[in-house]
């Protein structure tokens, strides 16, 4: 199941250490629960696309399934 509107439309994703919170709304949001170290999480269209300090890049379509880019 893709990411709900609410998220991409809102548009923050937060790294802090091992995770990041994708945020719905100014209150509300999910963490993703990385295992590395992350530099930063920025927004691709429908996909959020997550920085690892390592240099890999993992492509999130949902917040369960990801890709390496």
């Amino acid at each position: 199941m893709p990411w709900e509107q609410n998220f991409i439309s809102y548009g923050l994703a937060k790294a802090e250490g091992k995770n990041v919170k994708v945020y719905k709304d100014k209150f509300s949001y999910v963490t993703l629960s990385i295992g590395e170290h992350v530099s930063h999480a920025i927004w691709a269209g429908d996909e959020l696309n997550v920085f690892l300090e390592s240099g890999k890049v993992r492509r999130y379509k949902d917040k369960f399934s990801y890709r390496v880019i």
